[in-house]
C-alpha cells in the first residue's frame, strides 16, 4: 500500500556549502541499498523507466560508481519509456512516409477524387493528430462526434448555398469520415503488427491491463520510474495499474519552489496534480529538499547583440569555465538547435579537448540541405510552360537561382576537383563559364537547351538543370549529383588518406534518404508534384541526424533542452533565453480546433510551455554556476528581443526568496580599436600617398579625356576618382532584371534625339505646328529605344517591369514636347547640335615641371539651342527630380559673397554643387569648341518639366566684368592643382552618404 500522504512540500534546508549529490547519484544509491545489499538481491528483477536514453546511460554509471571497490554487479533493466512502452506492445513503429502512403490508400477508397498533391499537405497532421487520440487514450468516438458537430455548425443553412457552393458539401463530409479512416488504419497496422506511436502507447497499456486481469499469467516485474516530468495519459494508466499492483515505485525529482500548492509556477503544473491524486510520500516527490531557494547559484545573465554571437561566447564561457573548475561538469544546452554548429567551430580545442554531444546535427542545418533547396528553387521557379498543377515542364530558368546554386560550396569544391582532371580540359572553369556568359547575355531567364549548351552538356550541368517531367527524373538528377560529389572525397580519400570529411557524411545520409523515397513512391502512379515531392524530402530531412561520436560521459555536454531530463550539472550555458525560443512561440500543431483539444483533455500549447518550465527549472535545481545567454532587442534575425519570461520569473520571484543566490546583468560587447590621443585617426586606413609614380599618372589622367562628373568624384572621394580613373577598376556587372537608372535615362535621351534628329540634319526650327506629330511618334521611339536596350539579352522589352518602364517614359517624352509650346519665347527651336561632342583645353603651370600641362575637359552635350541672338545654349536633360533651388550656389537671395560662391564651386561636394559646376563646365566646353558666344547652361527635368528650363546664375564669375572663358579657366588651373598636391593624399571621404551606391564600397570596407 502507498504510504500515507504527508502536507504540501516545507523547506527542508540543505547542507550550507555541501555540493549536492545528483538526482540520478542518488537515485543509484537507493537502488542499491534497496535492492542490491539484502541476501535475494533484487536488483536484476526489476525494471527502471527512466525519460530518455541519456539517463539511461548515466543511471547505469551511477551504479557502477555507487559500488564499493568495483565489486560485480547484476543490474537492473534500464530503460527510456518510448522504447519501453513499444517493446510492451509488441509492434514495430512504422516509418512516416509508408504511414502516409497507407493513409492515403484508405482515404483514396472512400473519396476516390482525393487529390495526392494536397493530400500531403495535411496528411503529416492528421497522423499526428491520431497518435495524440492514442497516445493520451482518448475515447475517439466522442471525440469525432464532437469534431463532426463542431464542423456542422460552419455549414448551417448550406442546402441554401448557390449550386457550386455545393462543393463545400464535401469538404465537410471529409469530417464525418474520419472516425471510420481511424479505424480502418488501426486494422491495417495490427495486422502487420505496425503502429505509429500513439498507438503503440496505447496497446501497451491494453496489454498490461490484460496481463494483470488474468491470474494465469505471472506476476509483472517491480518497476521503478525514475526522473518523469509531465506524463501522458497512457504513461499515466501504465503507473497507475503497477502501483495499484503493487508492483511499481516512482521517483519525481521536485523543488518546492515550483510543487508548493499556491505557486503560480507552471513548472508544478502536473506534479501537483499527481501529488493530489495519486496520494504518493513527499520523498517521492524530492521529499522537500530546497534546491533553489536553500543552496547557493551564481548566474549571469549575458546578453548579446546578434545570435551568431552565442556560438563564440559559448565558447569563451566553457574556456573560462574548463581553467577555473577543470573537475566541474559543464553542459551547454541549445534550446535553437540551428545554433549546434556555430557552438561546436567556438569550442577552444585546447581548454575542451573532450566533448560529447548528444542532441545530432539535423541534416537540414547541413550544407548539402542548402544545395538541395537551391536545385528545387531552381525548378520552382522561373517561368512554367508545363503542368501548372504538378510543377513540371519548367524550360526558363530565373537567373538568380542559378547563379546561387553554382555558387555553392559543394559545387565549387567539385570544380575544383575538375580543374584537376588533365584528360578534360574542356571542362576546366565550366562554373565559372557559364556564371560569365549568363551576365554577359543578361539572361534574365534562361531556357533550359540553353543553360544545357553553355556547360558544355556536362554531366553535372545536365543532373542540375535538365527539365525534370516527373519525380523518377528527380530521383535520377539526385543520384547523379551524389555520384559525381562522391569522385571529389573520394579521391580526397586516396589523396591524402585520411578518413572521410563530413561532406562524405553528408552525402551518405542524402543517399540514404533518396533511396527510401525512391522504394516508397511509383510516380507513375501516384503523379507526385515537384512541390509533394520536396515536401516528403524535408520531411525525411528534418528527421534525420547526423550523429557525432564522443564520450557519453564526457564532462562537457552540448544538448538539447529535452534531453537534459533527469541530469545534473555543476554549470550551466543555456543558449537562446529568448521569448519564442526558450519557451518555443504558442502554435497549434493540430487539424482539430483548440476546443476539441480542451474538450477530450488532449495536450495543448499550454502544456508545452509547462513542460519546458519544468525541464528549465529542474535543471536549475543542483546547478552552482548558471549563465543565460539572451539576446538584446533590435537584433537583426529576431522576431522579439525580450528576454524570456523565466529569466524574469528568476529575477523577480526567486531572488527576493534566497540570498545565497548571486545574480548579475551583463551586456557582452565586441571590444574595438581604441583611438589615441594626438594619433592620427586615419592611420592604419586606406590611403594612398602621390609620390612621382601617382603624380604621373594622375598627369595622364588629366591630359587624356576628363568629364565634369570625373571632377565631381574626384570633390567627393578621391579614392573613388583613382579607382575609376587612375587603377581602372571596373564595376562587377550584373543581370539587369529592370532597366536601371542609368538605361531608363539613355532610353529617354535616345528617344528625343531619334525624334528631333530631321529638324537638326535639315537644319529647319521645330515649330508649334510640329508638336503635334511629334507627340503622335514619341510611343514607338520609346519602344525602338527600349528594345535596342534590351537588344541581345533575354529580358523582353514588354515582359515585367519594363513595360512599365517604357509606358512611363512614353509619358516623360510626351509631357516634354508638350512644355515646348508652353514656354514662352521657346519656338520656333533652332537646333544647333544633338548629342555633340565638346572639348575643352586648358594648359596649366605645375610647379617642377618644364612644361605646361593640357588638362582636356570632354563631354557630350544632349542637345544645344541656337537662340535668336545667336548664342548658344546647352540643354542637358535629367530623367531625376531638380529644382531651381538646387542650382543657387550664392543661397537664397544671394547670401553668399562671389568669392564664397566661387568657393563653393570649387571645394563643395554637395549634390547641388555637382550640377552647377556639371553646368559651368559644359558651357566652358562649347565655348572652347564653337568659338561663338554662349549662354548659361540649363537643366530640363523630366520630373520637374512644369517649372521649364532651370539655368544655375553663374554671374558671380563675372560680376567684374571679367571674361567668363579666362576666370573659368583659372578655375580649372586650380582644381587641377589640387589633383597633383602632393601634400594632399588620396584617401577615403568623411561623407558615409557618399559610399551608399558607391560600387567600390567593397574594396575600401563602406
Amino acid at each position: 500500500m502507498p504510504a500515507p500522504p504527508a502536507p504540501y512540500p516545507i523547506a527542508a534546508p540543505a547542507t550550507p556549502g555541501a555540493a549536492p549529490v545528483s538526482f540520478l547519484a542518488a537515485t543509484a544509491r537507493d537502488l542499491l541499498d534497496r535492492y542490491g545489499s539484502g541476501p535475494l538481491d533484487e536488483l536484476s528483477d526489476i525494471v527502471v523507466i527512466v525519460p530518455t536514453r541519456r539517463a539511461v546511460v548515466y543511471l547505469k554509471n551511477e551504479l557502477a560508481l555507487a559500488l564499493p571497490g568495483g565489486a560485480p554487479l547484476w543490474a537492473p533493466r534500464v530503460a527510456a519509456m518510448e522504447d519501453y512502452m513499444v517493446e510492451l506492445a509488441g509492434v514495430q513503429v512504422e516509418e512516416p512516409i509508408a504511414l502516409q502512403l497507407l493513409l492515403y490508400d484508405i482515404l483514396k477508397g472512400i473519396d476516390t477524387g482525393l487529390d495526392f498533391d494536397k493530400f500531403v499537405g495535411w496528411a503529416g497532421l492528421l497522423l499526428s493528430d491520431f497518435s495524440n487520440l492514442d497516445q493520451n487514450l482518448a475515447d475517439t468516438h466522442k471525440v469525432f462526434e464532437y469534431l463532426s458537430e463542431a464542423k456542422a455548425l460552419e455549414r448551417w443553412d448550406l442546402a441554401e448555398l448557390p449550386p457550386k457552393s455545393q462543393a463545400a458539401a464535401h469538404s465537410f463530409s471529409f469530417w464525418n469520415q474520419l472516425e471510420r479512416v481511424y479505424h480502418e488504419l488501426q486494422r491495417r497496422m495490427k495486422a502487420n503488427h505496425l503502429a505509429y506511436p500513439g498507438l503503440a502507447y496505447r496497446l501497451a497499456v491494453q496489454k498490461l491491463e490484460k496481463a494483470l486481469r488474468d491470474p494465469a499469467k505471472p506476476e509483472p516485474a517491480k518497476h521503478v520510474f525514475v526522473g518523469l516530468g509531465n506524463l501522458s495519459k497512457s504513461e499515466e494508466k501504465l503507473i497507475r495499474l503497477l502501483l495499484n499492483a503493487g508492483r511499481a515505485e516512482i521517483r519525481f525529482d521536485a523543488d518546492p519552489f515550483y510543487l508548493e500548492k499556491n505557486s503560480p509556477n507552471r513548472a508544478g503544473q502536473h506534479l501537483r496534480r499527481y501529488f493530489e491524486q495519486w496520494k504518493l510520500p513527499l520523498d517521492n516527490f524530492g521529499g522537500g529538499v530546497e534546491y533553489l531557494r536553500s543552496q547557493a547559484h551564481h548566474v549571469r545573465y549575458l546578453g548579446v547583440a546578434n545570435p551568431s554571437m552565442q556560438g563564440k561566447l559559448a565558447g569563451q564561457l566553457l574556456a573560462e569555465a574548463r581553467q577555473r573548475y577543470p573537475d566541474a561538469t559543464v553542459a551547454v544546452v541549445l534550446p535553437d538547435e540551428t545554433l549546434l554548429l556555430p557552438v561546436l567551430h567556438g569550442l577552444p580545442p585546447d581548454e575542451v579537448p573532450d566533448y560529447n554531444v548528444t542532441m545530432g546535427l539535423s541534416f537540414q542545418a547541413t550544407p548539402l540541405f542548402n544545395l538541395v533547396d537551391l536545385l528545387f528553387e531552381v525548378h520552382l521557379t522561373g517561368i512554367r510552360e508545363g503542368s501548372q498543377e504538378t510543377g513540371y515542364g519548367v524550360p526558363r530558368y530565373h537567373h538568380l537561382a542559378v547563379s546561387k546554386l553554382l555558387s555553392h560550396p559543394f559545387l565549387r569544391r567539385y570544380q575544383h576537383w575538375q580543374d584537376q582532371q588533365a584528360d578534360q580540359p574542356q571542362y576546366h572553369g565550366i562554373l565559372d563559364q557559364v556564371c560569365r556568359e549568363i551576365v554577359r547575355l543578361n539572361a534574365v531567364l534562361l531556357p533550359a537547351e540553353e543553360l544545357l549548351k553553355l556547360g558544355a552538356h556536362h554531366p553535372l550541368i545536365e543532373a542540375l538543370f535538365k527539365t525534370w517531367d516527373n519525380c523518377d527524373d528527380i530521383i535520377a538528377a539526385c543520384y547523379t549529383v551524389i555520384d559525381l560529389l562522391r569522385q571529389v572525397y573520394a579521391a580526397e580519400v586516396a589523396d591524402t588518406d585520411r578518413e572521410a570529411s563530413l561532406g562524405s557524411e553528408y552525402l551518405y545520409l542524402f543517399y540514404t534518404l533518396v533511396k527510401q523515397l525512391d522504394s516508397a513512391f511509383d510516380c507513375r502512379e501516384q503523379r507526385l508534384s515537384v512541390r509533394s515531392f520536396r515536401r516528403f524530402l524535408y520531411e525525411q530531412m528534418g528527421r534525420t541526424r547526423l550523429p557525432f561520436s564522443g564520450e557519453p560521459l564526457a564532462d562537457v555536454q552540448v544538448m538539447g533542452l529535452l534531453e537534459t531530463r533527469a541530469l545534473d550539472f555543476d554549470h550551466l550555458i543555456i543558449l537562446s533565453c529568448n521569448e519564442g525560443v526558450l519557451p518555443a512561440p504558442k502554435r497549434q500543431q493540430s487539424l482539430f480546433p483548440y476546443d476539441v483539444l480542451t474538450t477530450a483533455n488532449l495536450p495543448t500549447y499550454a502544456d508545452a510551455e509547462a513542460i519546458t518550465a519544468y525541464n528549465f527549472w529542474r535543471l536549475l535545481q543542483r546547478a552552482q554556476r548558471v549563465d543565460l545567454v539572451h539576446v538584446l532587442p533590435g537584433a537583426e534575425g529576431m522576431k522579439s528581443g525580450e528576454r524570456s519570461r523565466f529569466l524574469l520569473q528568476l529575477q523577480n520571484d526567486l531572488l527576493p526568496q534566497n540570498p545565497q543566490l548571486t545574480l548579475e546583468d551583463l551586456t557582452v560587447s565586441v571590444a574595438g580599436p581604441e583611438v589615441e590621443v594626438g594619433v592620427n585617426p586615419y592611420e592604419g586606413d586606406l590611403i594612398l600617398e602621390k609620390d612621382s609614380e601617382m603624380l604621373a599618372a594622375l598627369r595622364g589622367v588629366l591630359e587624356r579625356n576628363i568629364s565634369p562628373s570625373r571632377l565631381n568624384d574626384f570633390l567627393a572621394c578621391s579614392l573613388r576618382f583613382y579607382f575609376s580613373k587612375v587603377a581602372r577598376f571596373h564595376e562587377n556587372e550584373a543581370v539587369e532584371e529592370t532597366l536601371e537608372a542609368s538605361s531608363f535615362g539613355t532610353m529617354i535621351h535616345e528617344a528625343l534625339e531619334n525624334l528631333m534628329l530631321p529638324f537638326e540634319q535639315d537644319a529647319r526650327p521645330i515649330t508649334a505646328a510640329d508638336i503635334p506629330e511629334l507627340i503622335r511618334q514619341a510611343p514607338a521611339e520609346v519602344q525602338r529605344a527600349l528594345r535596342q536596350e534590351a537588344s541581345e539579352k533575354h529580358a523582353r522589352a514588354d515582359e515585367g517591369l519594363n513595360h512599365v518602364y517604357g509606358q512611363v517614359a512614353t509619358r516623360l517624352v510626351v509631357r516634354l514636347l508638350e512644355s515646348l509650346t508652353e514656354q514662352p519665347g521657346l519656338l520656333p527651336l533652332r537646333l544647333f547640335g544633338l548629342e555633340k561632342e565638346l572639348a575643352a583645353t586648358v594648359f596649366v603651370d605645375v610647379p617642377g615641371q618644364p612644361e605646361q600641362l593640357a588638362v582636356r575637359l570632354f563631354g557630350f552635350a544632349d542637345r544645344v539651342d541656337e537662340l535668336p541672338d545667336g548664342r548658344l545654349r546647352v540643354v542637358d536633360y535629367k530623367s531625376g527630380l531638380v529644382k531651381k533651388s538646387d542650382l543657387q550656389l550664392r543661397g537664397y537671395r544671394n547670401k553668399l559673397s562671389p568669392a564664397e560662391a566661387v568657393d563653393r564651386l570649387l571645394h563643395e561636394p554637395s549634390s547641388s554643387a555637382d550640377k552647377v559646376r556639371q553646368l559651368w563646365l559644359y558651357r566652358l566646353m562649347l565655348a572652347h569648341t564653337v568659338q561663338r558666344e554662349t549662354a548659361d547652361t540649363s537643366i530640363l527635368s523630366l520630373r520637374n518639366i512644369d517649372e521649364g528650363l532651370l539655368s544655375a546664375d553663374l554671374s558671380f564669375l563675372t560680376d567684374g566684368g571679367e571674361d567668363f572663358v579666362a576666370v573659368s579657366e583659372d578655375l580649372v588651373r586650380k582644381i587641377a592643382l589640387r589633383i597633383l598636391d602632393p601634400t594632399e593624399p588620396i584617401r577615403k571621404t568623411d561623407d558615409f552618404t557618399k559610399c551608399e551606391y558607391c560600387p567600390y564600397k567593397g574594396i575600401c570596407a563602406r
